[in-house]
């Protein structure tokens, strides 16, 4: 018996049709919904508001934001976090800063960076306002990243933004080498960007995604080492134009919002350092890069500077590894601004100028790209230099660049791990091959520095090294020397490094109240007591670690232990106590002991001994370890409240 074939309408076989095509679109949006509910999707803003203080919304520049831009790589840039206050308060010039790791200050700590100068020279010029200079400065991105992280910084406000990039338009995050074709035109970048927020690709990559090694390289001296850019290839044209686009959009962004901005033009090393791309025979590309360089290191030899620059400009374009802005890349920044009317800040003019024969060498580039200490000083003073809202008066009030410098904490140790920074970088192949003598010079500075410091620092310098960096990076080496100093009984130099260390951590972290309290411990151990004054400022610290502890993630115990510290400082003791038992629960071996022994000075200054002694005993019997430093804990309390002396004499 044959079955009857079923017939269906035109109508319904249209339905059935439109049913089949949207049937995976269905799904796939059901994977995308469930997706999301277990997190992925989208990305993490930049910009992280905390909640309420005194004056307004705490805001803080947070990594996860400037992570989301490196979806095809574990190799995140680093951003420094910074903090802020939206809205604006009354009387504040407000500066953010944007671009890459030239931008951001690398390889000097953020206390030196062209923004700390920047500030502190516009305090001066500005005594009567409250300056903030907020760097956004992250590592190993190219311009499309800047322009996203621009575009959220609008919202917050600001008097100005300052532009400076173009150096990562090849091998940074969203650069014409990092995302192959899909960085050839503008469009694609965003269709890249908007494809990587759906939660399913997300998925996809974090299952797919390979680990990545221990590494310290970033993003940037991975690809670099492993491509090579023709000056004939593709992605020459292709870089120039989307920085061009890139630098227009922010511009438009930024008049659209009537905010005032400046351009930057990028400097770079020309006469010390050769071409980054392996040397290869003369008739090659990579050779005549390398002839143009040799070519013009004779000719400035001679004392020819007028044509030795141009050799050295054909050399860094002919450059296969092109780690620095080339000419077309400059001659878009400026095209960019002159289409739409924008001051440009002369950088490149500025570096010639202050280089003793034109071109910029060691004296203001620690490398490639990256300004010395005093190519960030010059940075900032080149800002000031291109505003023109700063009045003759103003300008008068603005000292020196070494001034600012010993204000901002310059010290022979910061001095020493930027030393330490570039010889790991021109250590890596790629890097040593043609320029030898950049490894030789950093690691004569080190060895000669690490010989000239006395053994007990020595030590020290030696262990943090060879300590693991926790996930936000290695503790500041002066901070680590410090410590040493306090030991020591040297006070005046612990608290001198101490303050630079607090200078070179962001607010509203553990560590800025760590070296803060230990600021003021250092203070009360020279006068005999703190001050009015000081006593005024560890309170805004404890306002400080109060936010902390209240409303950024704080897993460590650090931030409740030091809060409790800063409160032992004003005599608030029995404040300090549920602090205290909140940090005992989340530490461990010496800091565990270091927290019970502080918990023990607030319970016997509140008169509760008993506890005290409790705590001391329960530490000898589980104390594993550290028993033996409670049993010694036991035998001073006990000493103590037999004598009725003051708990502060427990050592």
């Amino acid at each position: 018996m044959t079955t009857p074939a079923i017939i269906l309408s035109r109508a319904r076989r249209i339905l059935f049709r439109v049913f089949l095509l949207l049937l995976p679109v269905t799904v796939l949006l059901l994977i995308e919904l469930v997706l999301r509910l277990w997190g992925f999707g989208g990305y993490a803003p930049f910009f992280y508001k905390v909640g309420p203080v005194p004056g307004g919304t705490l805001v803080l520049t947070e990594q996860a934001g400037a992570d989301s831009w490196f979806f095809n790589s574990g190799l995140a840039g680093d951003t420094a976090q910074y903090s802020f206050l939206d809205p604006k308060p009354t009387n504040t010039f407000r500066i953010f800063i944007v671009g890459e790791s030239a931008a951001k200050g690398y390889p000097q700590p953020r206390n030196l960076a062209s923004s700390a100068f920047l500030q502190a020279m516009l305090q001066d010029a500005w005594p009567e306002r409250h300056v903030e200079v907020i760097n956004l400065g992250t590592v190993a991105i190219a311009s499309y990243p800047v322009l996203g992280i621009l575009t959220e910084a609008l919202a917050f406000n600001p008097d100005l933004i300052i532009i400076h990039t173009g150096h990562n338009e090849f091998f940074g995050a969203y650069g014409v080498a990092s995302t192959s074709r899909a960085g050839s035109r503008p469009w694609m970048l965003a269709a890249t960007r908007w494809l990587h927020s759906l939660a399913v690709v997300q998925g996809l990559e974090k299952l797919l995604r390979p680990k990545q090694p221990n590494t310290q390289h970033t993003l940037m001296e991975s690809m670099a080492g492993q491509n090579h850019i023709d000056p004939d290839d593709w992605r020459r044209a292709a870089a120039a134009k989307n920085l061009h686009h890139n630098v227009a959009t922010m511009i438009e962004r930024c008049q659209a919002r009537g905010v005032p901005v400046l351009v930057c033009t990028l400097p770079s090393s020309e006469k010390n350092l050769a071409p980054i791309g392996p040397d290869a025979s003369v008739s090659s590309v990579t050779g005549q890069a390398r002839i143009h360089f040799l070519h013009a290191q004779a000719l400035a030899a001679e004392g020819k500077p007028a044509e030795a620059l141009p050799e050295f400009e054909k050399a860094r374009d002919l450059d296969t590894m092109p780690w620095r802005a080339t000419s077309a890349a400059e001659a878009a920044i400026l095209l960019a601004a002159h289409e739409h009317g924008a001051p440009v800040c002369d950088l490149v003019t500025a570096f010639r100028r202050a280089s003793p024969d034109g071109m910029i060498g060691w004296e203001l580039m620690d490398d490639h790209v990256h300004p010395t200490l005093r190519g960030q000083a010059l940075m900032a003073q080149t800002f000031v230099n291109s505003m023109t809202n700063i009045s003759a008066a103003a300008r008068a009030r603005i000292g020196p660049w070494e001034d600012y410098a010993r204000r901002l904490g310059d010290n022979a140790y910061d001095h020493y791990v930027v030393n330490l920074n570039l010889r790991t970088i021109f250590n890596a192949p790629f890097m040593r091959i043609n320029n030898p003598g950049a490894f030789q010079r950093f690691d004569e500075a080190v060895t000669q520095f690490e010989n000239t410091v006395d053994p007990e620092v020595r030590a020290v310098m030696r262990e943090w090294l060879d300590a693991p960096p926790s996930a936000g990076g290695r503790r500041p080496l002066t901070s680590v020397v410090a410590r040493a100093r306090l030991q020591q009984g040297k006070f005046a130099e612990a608290l001198d490094l101490f303050q630079i260390a607090r200078q070179s951590v962001p607010e509203y972290t553990s560590l800025h109240m760590e070296y803060a309290c230990l600021v003021f411990e250092c203070k009360a151990r020279l006068q005999g007591d703190l001050t009015t004054a000081d006593r005024e400022m560890v309170a805004r610290e404890i306002e400080q670690g109060q936010v902390l502890c209240q409303r950024v993630a704080s897993g460590s115990g650090f931030a409740e232990y030091y809060l409790a510290r800063l409160h032992h400082l004003r005599g608030e003791y029995a404040e300090a106590i549920p602090l205290l038992n909140a940090s005992r629960r989340k530490l461990s071996g010496s800091d565990l002991f270091a927290a019970d022994q502080a918990l023990v000075v607030s319970l016997l200054k509140t008169g509760a001994g008993d506890q005290a002694l409790q705590l001391a005993e329960n530490g000898v019997e589980q104390g594993g370890q550290n028993a033996p430093l409670y049993r010694d804990l036991l035998t001073q309390i006990r000493a103590l409240t037999t004598t009725n002396a003051p708990a502060a004499n427990l050592r």
